[in-house]
């Protein structure tokens, strides 16, 4: 969504024409009703941070998942993995929901929005276990997405 909305969808086909039988790389395939989603899950996601306090400085934030997903693994085909510190990014910039915020709003569901002392309040209540509290939330499937609102200077 930090693309120009043109060169999104150029993106797109290049990595729906190279993984065609990934079935995370569908929603490439069939950009023209994932990207509205897209759009409307990342409006809905930095509206509810800002209600929490949050302050961002994008409109669309780079998605990430919190620790380690098999499941995602498994499902985008690869071990590539980018590792951001939490304690290094500032409380405003830096939300998440339990679950992708997409595919929850594309079933009807409004995602809940935490703040980082939220997550990690949750953690806490679980034994300060990631994976119970993902296992606690969600399910078979869980994982948390994070929203990261700023970009990172390195």
């Amino acid at each position: 969504m930090n693309l120009p909305e043109e060169e999104a969808f150029r993106v797109a086909a290049e990595l729906a024409a190279k993984h065609p039988d990934t079935t995370s790389f569908g929603r490439f395939a069939d950009f023209i009703n994932y990207y509205p989603n897209r759009k409307r899950a990342d409006e809905y996601v930095r509206e509810e941070f800002i209600k929490l306090g949050g302050s961002p400085k994008l409109l669309h934030p780079y998605s990430f998942v919190l620790g380690e997903s098999e499941y995602l693994r498994k499902w985008f085909d690869t071990n590539d993995k980018i590792v951001l510190v939490l304690t290094e990014i500032p409380d405003d910039q830096i939300s998440f929901t339990p679950g992708d915020s997409c595919a929850l709003l594309i079933h009807g569901v409004r995602p809940a929005v935490l703040t980082k002392a939220m997550l990690l309040d949750g953690i806490s209540a679980c034994g300060g276990s990631v994976e119970e509290y993902c296992k606690k939330s969600l399910g078979k499937y869980a994982y948390i997405e994070v929203q990261l609102w700023d970009r990172l200077q390195t």
